[in-house]
């Protein structure tokens, strides 16, 4: 099975995945390879407004709150394509998923979706909760992880704790995975991270600590677990940012699962590893979150 995700991916994904690929048709497309991703048991989603839902499982609680960043290089995802994996974090984590359809780029680049994510994080903590953990994957990723520095600097109440599953988090790309394992990498290439991540910057520098946060200041930020597979282009960012974020003072896991692929963790019901990496997310969250 394994195998065979793999190849699916790499020739029914990637293809699409690419700059000279019309932008409506990779977000198109991302919604249909999405219909593989399987949701959690009760799964149900409410829409709450300006952009964020609410998504519950048999397995929620009104206490626990995750607020869930989706990936797609800042350029495409949503709701569509990222709903399923947010509510099968959330039901691993006994929590309710608060989905923020962030607004994307190049329509709207940086910071509108940084001033999205804080916006629901506001509106969370108005709701007086909080047991509050931010998760995303990929850009998403790095999204949480900036807006857990925005969070910081604004002395806003800290959240629980992070979530970074495969994380974009150098816009600059310059993490040595990007040569190394850029034939390994089933979904993504170079030229479409460039093509993202200079529709998010739009003129500004892709180093800046809240576009690219593994070169921000790392100090002071609640535990954090970031997963990551052996074979994706993005393996840098995540060992990079494990060695800044413990050299920093925090409390850092890195979890690198062998064979695996950028987001595999959407393949939760398909593949063991997926199910062994979603239980331990599930952990984490309930570790801290209480």
């Amino acid at each position: 099975m394994r195998q065979f995700l793999y190849w699916q991916i790499r020739l029914l994904l990637r293809p699409f995945l690419a700059p000279w690929v019309p932008l409506g048709l990779q977000r198109f497309w991302s919604k249909v390879a999405a219909l593989s991703t399987k949701g959690p048991p009760g799964f149900c989603i409410e829409e709450l407004g300006g952009g964020l839902h609410k998504l519950t499982t048999s397995a929620s609680s009104p206490d626990r709150a995750v607020l869930y960043l989706h990936g797609g290089a800042f350029v495409l995802g949503g709701l569509g394509s990222h709903a399923k994996l947010a509510g099968q974090i959330a039901h691993a984590g006994g929590a309710t998923a608060y989905f923020c359809d962030y607004r994307l780029a190049p329509e709207h680049p940086y910071p509108a979706a940084l001033d999205d994510a804080l916006a629901a994080c506001r509106w969370l903590l108005d709701q007086g909760m909080k047991n509050i953990a931010l998760a995303g994957d990929s850009a998403g990723g790095g999204l949480a992880l900036a807006a857990a520095l925005a969070i910081r600097d604004a002395k806003l109440p800290s959240p629980c704790a992070l979530v970074l599953l495969s994380p974009f988090v150098d816009l600059a790309l310059s993490g040595e995975s990007h040569h190394t394992h850029k034939a390994r990498d089933p979904m993504l290439r170079r030229a479409w991270l460039e093509f993202g991540a200079q529709c998010y910057a739009k003129g500004e520098p892709n180093n800046s600590p809240l576009i690219s946060p593994l070169f921000g200041d790392l100090r002071g930020l609640p535990p954090i677990l970031t997963h990551v597979g052996s074979e994706e282009i993005l393996l840098s960012d995540s060992q990079r940012l494990a060695e800044r974020t413990l050299a920093a003072g925090v409390k850092t896991q890195l979890k690198v699962f062998e064979g695996m692929w950028h987001d595999f963790h959407a393949h939760a019901g398909a593949l063991p590893e997926s199910a062994q990496a979603l239980e331990e997310v599930g952990e984490f969250l309930k570790q801290h979150l209480n």
